[in-house]
């Protein structure tokens, strides 16, 4: 590998001041995940015909073994989890050389799972709860933006298609207009390649995800570090809360050209401070722009 992602010094994550969470909520979602493993598992058993989730995709190497249960796996994750912090956090290896050690950590929810015992939050929900308050203020805020366009347009057709899911496309919306409203650019977050085209790692270093088609029409999201897939998800939401986890999961640092969009997920989006560093500027601005938002909203 001709380069290296940068990895946090270890004092800059010693200490992580969530919002307020409980170490019953952590157990709890873990029990949750495994009752849904199982259940998952139990519907795979049955002769009733349904459209079963991809799986990850293998990567050379890897241990393929599904010996373990999901009930086991999450045993031995939660078991492991103190030595996995200190190997991540000091011996600072690369991705390939974790997902040769823990495979497990890269099925399934499990780095959502590995970002709830690090942060005692819940990211997938915490990002879904912001933005059934705030998705339509970040729609109305990037409406002048020329760059908006077309991914507005996007999203209108995938909602006139599916009226349902009208909140779910918002919130995928909100997500990809962030980094235009901060200054920064979506391509370097998300790319998206065309629907039969091979996913290529090579050059891809920091975490991002790639689409299989169009962001609004794809159900084949491709998690890659390091010049390595990571895994695949079929929905975005999930995908992207899992590209997140992945900085705090390895402990890296966000890239310069992505810290304000990331800095609004760590500091707005979840209440995560985990260090000092102060909002930057872009960030404040989009706050207030929302706050003022939601008042205007809520007074109508």
């Amino acid at each position: 590998m001709a380069q290296r992602t940068k990895r946090k010094h270890t004092a800059m994550t010693a200490e992580v001041m969530p919002a307020p969470s409980t170490a019953s909520n952590v157990a709890a979602a873990i029990k949750q995940d495994a009752a849904s493993a199982s259940a998952e598992k139990d519907r795979d058993s049955s002769d009733e015909p349904r459209k079963k989730a991809k799986p990850s995709t293998p990567v050379a190497g890897k241990s393929t073994d599904t010996d373990k249960s999901p009930e086991e796996i999450l045993e031995y994750l939660e078991e492991t989890f103190d030595v996995r912090r200190s190997f991540i956090t000091l011996e600072m290896p690369s991705i390939p050389e974790v997902m040769e050690t823990y495979p497990y950590l890269f099925r399934g929810k499990h780095l959502l799972i590995e970002f709830l015992r690090i942060s005692k939050i819940d990211i997938d929900h915490a990002i879904q709860e912001y933005c059934v308050k705030f998705a339509q203020g970040i729609l109305s805020a990037a409406r002048r933006l020329s760059g908006a366009a077309v991914i507005l347009r996007q999203a209108e057709a995938a909602k006139q298609e599916n009226a349902t899911l009208r909140q779910y496309w918002d919130m995928v919306t909100a997500i990809c207009l962030l980094p235009m409203l901060l200054r920064e650019n979506l391509v370097e977050m998300i790319r998206e390649v065309g629907e039969d085209d091979e996913v290529d790692p090579s050059g891809k270093i920091v975490p991002m995800l790639v689409s299989r088609g169009s962001i609004f029409t794809s159900d084949q999201f491709f998690l890659i570090a390091e010049e390595t897939i990571l895994q695949e998800f079929e929905e975005f939401t999930m995908a992207f809360a899992s590209l997140f986890a992945s900085y705090w999961v390895f402990n890296m640092e966000y890239p310069r050209t992505l810290n304000n969009t990331y800095m609004f997920v760590q500091k707005v989006m979840l209440h995560l401070r985990g260090d000092q560093t102060p909002l930057p500027p872009p960030c404040k601005m989009l706050v207030q722009r929302l706050t003022k938002w939601a008042k205007d909203h809520k007074s109508k």
